[in-house]
């Protein structure tokens, strides 16, 4: 409970859990506080040998990272860890919660990174790292030597915030809309109104909900929820004595205009957040499809304000995404995703280019998976030696032509590797494209003998997640840990409690 509930250790001594243990089996004896803390200890010891072992033995990684502060003031650094296992099945382990009392500078950032990735065996592995776009994580990636990543939820989430931001037109409608959900949470006779409004209309009795400045998503759910209630809500306004208004019928219409454009955003952003499915080969194809619909929808609107909306989303949306498909790890597992490959890309000039880059990794798996082959010695067919020639080594003591033909063996070699790749790429590229629905990584071991070297970049790049949620995640769960029940606990506990948490 003390792992999985985030129960303070001090849930042994309440009379109540008392009674409950001495009901199920009265002849069992609850530990004590300290004893239940060993226990913690020992099983975070023998979890965490177990899982450095696996990490080992796995090939490629990606990583994700992310800085929280607890209301204690205390700052963590999580990283997770994802990667394709022995059954071809992503896996994700929390390799670190790590207490962070330095100053948080790139520097202080990179020695800790550094520090966990020795410790865990994975330096040489990492295939790519997806943080937020802070200018620490950014320097630290940077100086780590490894391919960068940024949360693609991040970048969606700033894209449309200041796209909202910059539209005049929903500036006062977005202020009208939390003046009235305001209202419903802050007068209990107007939440119960409204609660007595929606049974009446055989509507479902639903919360208002609130806009938070920094998520652009609950100005969505806001505006979704409000236009989906707007006739119980007009209907409790109007039987209640406040000088609060609902929305007008064009505030309704633009809301409604504005909720279409935003609507594939918020599903990118849910779909982009989970956890065990192949995602960050996604991110172009993603990408690409909101720019289709943003000028499909553009097009189509009448309404100015959702007009104007949409183009400050083009707009943005490009200059946040322009480099998206020239970065190597999103370009190879957009191409490695049997369900986009070259598709996927919104410019095929790139698409083309990454098909070439994916060709080179995959004749440098070859030359290295070929064995060196050494000049053997021609046996004799005669008793009597040969005569003296300069293309006879042991006529001389020594080889002219070593050099050479070493140079020749590693050209036809180097050339025999290109055209197997590129047989191997082309057979790849040439299968129809897998249903958006299957799974990649399945159709990955079906096909490995077909494509062998193809099936190891595959679980090499296929393990990359498009966002840093997974270690958000994780602080998410830390905050109910540190919360003010238990904010007594030393980080050093909230590190292995958490690791529990994620890794059992």
């Amino acid at each position: 409970m003390v792992v999985k509930d985030s129960q303070p250790f001090s849930i042994v001594d309440d009379c109540g859990f008392k009674e409950l243990v001495a009901l199920l089996d009265p002849r069992y004896t609850l530990p004590s506080r300290r004893v239940l803390k060993e226990m913690v200890v020992k099983r975070y010891e023998e979890e965490k040998t177990k899982a450095k072992a696996v990490m080992q033995m796995v090939e490629a990684v990606s990583l994700t990272a992310d800085m929280w502060t607890s209301i204690n003031m205390d700052a963590y650094l999580a990283v997770t860890c994802h990667y394709v296992d022995d059954s071809a099945k992503l896996a994700t382990v929390l390799v670190g919660v790590l207490p962070f009392p330095e100053a948080h500078t790139a520097v202080n950032i990179t020695a800790a990174m550094r520090s966990l990735m020795e410790e865990w065996g994975t330096e040489g592995k990492v295939t790519s790292i997806v943080t937020d776009a802070g200018a620490n994580m950014v320097a630290s990636v940077r100086s780590l030597n490894l391919r960068h990543a940024l949360c693609f939820a991040h970048s969606l989430n700033v894209v449309v915030k200041k796209s909202l931001d910059a539209t005049p037109g929903l500036q006062d409608l977005r202020k009208r809309a939390r003046k009235v959900v305001t209202f419903f949470k802050t007068s209990t006779a107007a939440k119960e109104k409204l609660r007595e409004v929606q049974e009446q209309m055989n509507r479902p009795v639903l919360k208002r909900i609130q806009e938070v400045d920094t998520r652009w998503n609950s100005t969505y759910l806001m505006l979704q929820r409000l236009f989906k209630e707007r006739q119980s809500v007009g209907a409790a306004l109007a039987t209640l004595k406040t000088d609060v208004r609902p929305l007008s019928s064009e505030g309704y219409e633009t809301a409604d205009a504005c909720l279409q454009l935003l609507s594939p955003f918020f599903q990118a952003t849910v779909e982009l957040s989970e956890e065990k499915r192949v995602l960050g080969s996604k991110i172009i194809p993603m990408t690409k499809m909101l720019m289709l619909y943003l000028y499909d929808t553009i097009g189509k609107t009448s309404h100015d304000a959702a007009k104007l909306l949409g183009q400050n989303m083009v707009s943005n949306m490009q200059n946040k995404f322009d480099t998206t498909e020239s970065q190597t790890a999103l370009t190879l597992s957009t191409l490695l995703d049997p369900r986009f490959k070259t598709i996927g890309f919104y410019n095929q000039v790139q698409a083309a280019a990454s098909v070439k880059r994916l060709t080179a990794f995959c004749t440098q798996l070859r030359k290295n998976a070929q064995p060196d082959t050494p000049t053997e010695e021609q046996p004799s067919t005669s008793a009597q030696p040969a005569p003296a020639s300069v293309d006879n080594p042991s006529s001389t003591g020594l080889n002219l032509w070593e050099t050479l033909d070493r140079d020749a063996s590693e050209a036809r070699t180097a050339r025999n590797a290109t055209a197997d790749a590129t047989v191997e790429v082309q057979r790849y590229m040439t299968d129809p494209p897998l249903e958006r629905s299957k799974d990649p990584l399945a159709y990955w071991v079906d096909h490995q003998n077909v494509c062998p070297n193809l099936f190891k970049l595959a679980k090499k790049f296929l393990c990359m997640p498009a966002s840093s949620v997974p270690s958000e995640r994780v602080f998410s769960k830390c905050g109910e840990i540190v919360s003010k029940k238990i904010n007594r606990l030393n980080p050093k506990t909230v590190e292995k409690i958490m690791f529990l948490n994620k890794n059992l």
